[in-house]
């Protein structure tokens, strides 16, 4: 295995990944390092006790033209085995069922007959849709926002449309304000269902939510919405194929534990084994590359000029000291960070397959009262599609269930970890039997659960936490952390960076990284 490349990227997370694969699509070698046994952090899926389950992201959306789906599967010359569900989600609450119909129409209908709120009801979901597709032209055409100097702002205003400062003053109000403005603010069963379905895309709630940002998470489930066949984790095979097809790799196993910035040559009065800042000046004729060490033992240390960082920003300051700037940044933002319980349940259907055929595939169902240990107030639930032979077969399916938790970093192996873990499972066991008429707990054929211990095991971020950034910190948005750091040289992506959560985010986070270095190297 070669030490040398032209870029290395941390962890394979999909915005790292679709990072990888937009520089080798311009000739660039590229490494990707990888701590974990398999690809794609939160997105991912898993064999155990001879079932496959998955991570994390169960949702895939962002596959119309335009968006960040369809823009990496036509700019790179990928095809994921996806197959399109007929509905989004079907939401419990109180004894209602609600279904987010796709179409716009028959979900403001159905928040009106739910919510009631007549007018005003479709006004609001209106100006949701408006700001929604308005933030996704926004992100893609704002590749150097936030913006780190004058000349940033320059080239950014040949990109701008009128419609900017609508979505720029909407950010700067929460979701709450706006439920004031037209005077939908009082209905507590509505409240409730805005804060549930925002903690999913937002990690945040409606008082809290800078407005812009939480319409894009609420109309998610009015996109397309898809599943993997074979599970989350084809999403990054796919891509890593591709990147090998390009003369790339991926390396699993290699946990990356120091960055150190070196000079590639001897030169008078510079020391090539110095730690060198951000700022470091070196002579024209100089290369300055990054030294990277992992905890592998046969393969442990790279090096490249590009660094691509798709970790938790939290992690990524605690082994280079070359980011003051950004350590400084992460520790404004620790305070409120989610972590996930997470379950997996194979049980068996038998006869009633038929009859699940045209089942909603992504339920949330919310709760009397909260989980225990800071669980939250609804779960979420994804069913394996009964077309999907791995995952769906002998009447057998697949359900990965996932709510937030408080304070991951309180969560540790001590003499009362699999009691609280017993506690939220049989919680969650009873609230799946009383929710689903087919869901009998001695059909049970296996099932496992993951706490913050489990997710910081598994993709090692710290604490456990996931989800990213809580949008409430971005009332300015232009606190968001930049998909640059303070290096020129070392690009961030992932759910910590802007965009933001969920896919699509983290998808047109690695494809704007890419596009704007090479803007800035080139322009």
């Amino acid at each position: 295995m070669e030490k040398e490349w032209d870029v290395i990227v941390l962890g394979s997370g999909l915005g790292g990944l679709t990072a990888a694969l937009s520089f080798a699509n311009k000739g660039k070698r590229v490494l990707v390092l990888e701590k974990s046994i398999s690809p794609g952090g939160s997105a991912s899926s898993f064999w155990k006790n001879g079932f496959l389950f998955e991570s994390g992201a169960t949702t895939l959306v962002g596959f119309e033209p335009g968006l960040p789906m369809d823009r990496l599967t036509k700019e790179l010359g990928i095809q994921f085995p996806i197959l399109p569900i007929e509905r989004s989600m079907v939401v419990h609450l109180r004894g209602k069922t609600i279904e987010r119909y796709k179409d716009r129409t028959l979900w403001m209908n159905e928040a009106k007959r739910v919510f009631g709120g007549g007018f005003r009801m479709v006004l609001f979901w209106k100006l949701c849709f408006f700001l929604s597709d308005q933030l996704w032209s926004l992100s893609a055409r704002y590749k150097w926002f936030p913006f780190q100097n004058l000349r940033e702002v320059l080239l950014s205003l040949k990109k701008f449309h009128p419609f900017d400062v609508i979505v720029l003053l909407f950010s700067l109000v929460s979701v709450r304000f706006v439920q004031r403005l037209f005077w939908l603010h009082r209905n507590e069963e509505w409240n409730q269902f805005l804060d549930e379905q925002l903690l999913i895309t937002n990690q945040s709630v409606s008082k809290n939510a800078p407005f812009s940002m939480a319409a894009a998470g609420l109309t998610y489930p009015n996109l397309q919405n898809y599943i993997v066949n074979g599970g989350m984790l084809e999403l990054s095979q796919t891509l890593i194929k591709r990147l090998r097809e390009l003369g790339g790799e991926f390396l699993p196993k290699q946990e990356v534990i120091h960055l150190t910035k070196k000079v590639w040559e001897d030169h008078p009065g510079i020391n090539n084994n110095e730690k060198l800042g951000a700022h470091t000046f070196f002579p024209s004729n100089l290369k300055k590359i990054w030294e990277v060490k992992t905890k592998n033992r046969e393969r442990s240390v790279f090096s490249a000029p590009i660094l691509v960082s798709n970790l938790p920003i939290w992690n990524l300051v605690t082994i280079s000291e070359s980011l003051p700037k950004l350590e400084k940044k992460s520790k404004q933002m620790e305070k409120g960070i989610w972590g996930a319980f997470t379950m997996g349940i194979a049980i068996q259907v038998g006869s009633l397959k038929h009859s699940l055929q045209k089942e909603c595939l992504h339920h949330q169902i919310h709760m009397d009262v909260s989980l225990p240990h800071g669980g939250g107030r609804s779960v979420f639930v994804s069913l394996s599609h009964p077309d999907d032979t791995l995952r769906s077969k002998d009447g057998i399916r697949i359900l990965s269930v996932s709510t937030h938790l408080e304070n991951p970093e309180n969560w540790k192996r001590d003499k009362d970890y699999q009691i609280r873990k017993k506690e939220i499972e049989s919680q969650i066991l009873s609230t799946l039997e009383k929710n689903f008429d087919w869901f009998k707990l001695q059909n049970i054929l296996f099932y496992h659960s993951a706490t913050p211990v489990t997710w910081q095991t598994w993709t090692g971020r710290k604490w456990g936490r996931v989800g990213g950034i809580p949008s409430f910190y971005f009332l300015n948005p232009f606190r968001m952390v930049s998909n640059r750091s303070e290096d020129p040289t070392v690009l961030l992506t992932g759910d910590t960076v802007y965009p933001g959560q969920g896919i699509p985010a983290v998808v047109l986070g690695g494809l704007n990284a890419v596009e704007q270095f090479e803007s800035r190297k080139f322009g």
